[in-house]
């Protein structure tokens, strides 16, 4: 069997639970329509059913608050589309607004995939129903309804796990680093790919913690082993840095066997780490971070009230977020726009063919746009149109013998089951699998309709809509991501300063809680560049996707400073902070303060390029190379012929 496939099947194979809890979810409220002889009324309760798509893996409490959140949104598209399916010129040009909206609101709020898709969805079912303004509040009744049922179902698992999602995001970051630590003596794309892997694993699982809280004792343990997690990921991060040499699996074995003891603690009383770590200041740090990992997962073991929970109380206010994604800098409103055009444009293209067409191209060109640049949207695209095709031969052969409604909804399941299995890991898979469940949606909800007259009409009213969706992305702010990459590059720069900063402070400081969390903030906002890079680069449909080192020159000197701007950002990261250390010198620190600060404005355009002397990093050796090649590549023509290392002065410590 093919490798692409075996990954391919394993990836679905891992979603299993979730995609099965999906399917049957989305049928349960299509069968009590069926029990209670309202078939068409089920059908219009599948929009409510669709809550289950979506905060799958968060915490039980954001779930609810997500969950409640698209209900409500799912409801009021149904409304809205009813009250509009009147007028059919107007409802193609309040899809604009509507998709827009729900597209603004999704990701100001971080609502993940898929987003305003579903929403989106119930609109376009909406004014496609039979004409009944007077209707709204009912249909929207039945669309909460459902959406509260399926919704409890969701939150259900909290009475057998209530701390499942934490538990499985504290084990995915702990294996996610023993992989990393496995892989620090392999080539350079394969330690990048782990390294990235590991940082955004641990990322989703301090993420997880800050949405949990920490108020009871085993989301205390959970919060404390997450804290020592981070230790052993800037450790490992060192190690690969530096690439000495293999580090010994035991350790790698020891982090697995410790991820088995994240939601079962006795199974961690076993567990030996090596005696012997690397002999390297990271090796050091790796054997140390294990200990303190070692020592939170132990059951015998209580929470110390020494350790700062990882977020505030208070959660952010609705107009904070809003204001957040309206900022100038945010991708959030163009995206929204874009979005909105594309959904009244698809639907008014398709009523210029057909009053029945409308719904099917605006929803195609939305279900295309849910990609992030040009290059994906194509691929996006391409596998739309296959996934369709395959659909619709799957409904017409379904619709041929006129099943019993019973038999369509075993079939609806089956293929909301697999089609969630694979969405992630093969798109026109998940969408040959979805494309017969429209299909037959709409045959229950309009009885007597000639619905087979309609599939052959699915395949060009697809091709209308990924046209419009890939046109939409390709002239709509197609540069969006790279007129934002400066400012992620600046970002990842200040967060570097905030954590060598509070390196250097360490041997005065009371504890270590600043350095950690300057160090989740450089995680995060390297995370956020390496995702506008990627995008930057897809939206250049003609390039080749993220160039490595080895991969010839750079032809544009964003794509060389983000490249110089992570190599920092990683010796940042792996910069040692000894408690015990001598006090740091203030003049030297102040000076490293201002020549990172000096660096950050000009990456983000704020500052003409200069050259900037640095100030002397002993301990640091990698860090201050680091900061010199981003210094150089930043000054550009202005940087001098002759180029010290570091500015004389001081060094950093005594």
């Amino acid at each position: 069997m093919p490798v692409l496939l075996r990954s391919i099947l394993r990836a679905g194979w891992a979603r299993r639970t979730r995609a099965l809890r999906i399917g049957l979810s989305f049928v349960l409220p299509l069968s009590i329509g069926a029990l209670l002889g309202e078939v068409a009324w089920g059908a219009i309760a599948t929009q409510g059913a669709f809550v289950a798509m979506y905060a799958g893996d968060v915490p039980y409490r954001k779930r609810a608050r997500v969950l409640a959140g698209v209900g409500v949104g799912l409801a009021l598209a149904m409304a809205i589309g009813t009250l509009a399916a009147p007028h059919p010129w107007l409802a193609a040009v309040l899809a604009g607004p509507v998709v827009a909206s729900a597209a603004l609101l999704c990701l100001a709020f971080e609502v993940g995939p898929p987003r305003e898709f579903m929403p989106t969805l119930s609109y376009l079912v909406a004014i496609s129903l039979p004409v009944d303004p007077g209707a709204a509040p009912e249909r929207a009744g039945v669309v909460l309804l459902a959406a509260a049922l399926v919704g409890s179902l969701a939150l259900a698992g909290a009475l057998r796990r209530p701390r499942g999602p934490e538990e499985d995001a504290v084990r995915g970051g702990v294996l996610a680093v023993a992989e990393l630590l496995e892989r620090v003596d392999g080539d350079e794309d394969e330690v990048d790919t782990a390294r990235q892997r590991a940082v955004l694993a641990v990322r989703d699982a301090a993420q997880a913690m800050r949405a949990a809280g920490d108020g009871d004792p085993a989301r205390r343990r959970l919060t404390e082993l997450t804290i020592a997690l981070e230790a052993v990921l800037d450790a490992a991060v060192g190690l690969a840095l530096r690439q000495d040499a293999a580090v010994d699996p035991a350790w790698s074995a020891a982090l697995r066997a410790l991820a088995e003891s994240v939601d079962d603690p006795s199974r961690a009383t076993p567990v030996r780490l090596p005696d012997d770590a690397p002999d390297t200041p990271p090796g050091h740090r790796l054997e140390a971070a294990a200990l303190a990992l070692r020592r939170a997962a132990d059951p015998a073991r209580r929470w110390d009230e020494t350790f700062v929970p990882f977020a505030p109380r208070h959660r952010p206010r609705a107009l904070a977020a809003l204001r957040r994604a309206l900022r100038p800098s945010s991708l959030v409103v163009p995206t929204a726009v874009r979005n909105g055009v594309a959904a009244a444009a698809g639907v008014l293209l398709g009523l210029a063919i057909g009053v029945e067409r409308g719904a099917w191209v605006g929803l195609t060109a939305v279900a295309v746009l849910q990609a992030s640049n040009v290059r994906l949207t194509a691929r996006r695209t391409a596998h739309r149109m296959l996934g369709t095709g395959v659909g619709v031969v799957v409904a017409a052969a379904i619709l041929a013998f006129r099943p019993a409604v019973a038999v369509v909804i075993v079939v609806m399941a089956l293929c909301q089951t697999v089609g969630q299995a694979f969405i992630k890991v093969a798109y026109g898979v998940a969408v040959a699998c979805v494309t017969p469940i429209a299909l037959l949606v709409f045959d229950l909800g309009q009885p007597g309709t000639p619905v087979g007259s309609l599939l052959g009409a699915r395949l060009l009213d697809t091709a209308l809509g990924c046209a419009v969706g890939l046109a939409a992305r390709r002239f709509l702010w197609p540069q969006t991501a790279r007129t934002r990459l400066p400012t992620a590059q600046a970002a990842v720069i200040e967060a570097v300063g905030d954590v060598l900063h509070a390196a250097a402070m360490r041997p005065v400081e009371p504890s270590g809680v600043r350095l950690r969390q300057a160090r989740r903030r450089l995680q995060t906002a390297l995370l956020n560049l390496r995702a506008v890079q990627a995008d930057a680069l897809g939206d250049l449909a003609w390039r080749p996707p993220w160039p490595g080192r080895r991969r010839g020159a750079q032809a544009e000197p964003d794509w060389a400073t983000t490249l110089a701007v992570t190599a920092l950002a990683h010796a940042a990261m792996a910069a040692p902070a000894r408690a015990d250390g001598p006090p740091p010198d203030p003049t030297t620190v102040a000076a490293l303060d201002a020549a990172i600060a000096h660096l950050a404005a000009t990456a983000s355009g704020l500052r003409a390029p200069a050259w900037v002397a640095l100030p002397r990093l002993r301990q640091w050796p990698r860090t201050a190379a680091a900061l010199a090649e981003l210094r150089d590549r930043l000054a550009g023509e202005d940087a001098p012929a002759e180029r010290p290392l570091h500015a004389t002065g001081a060094p950093l410590t005594a």
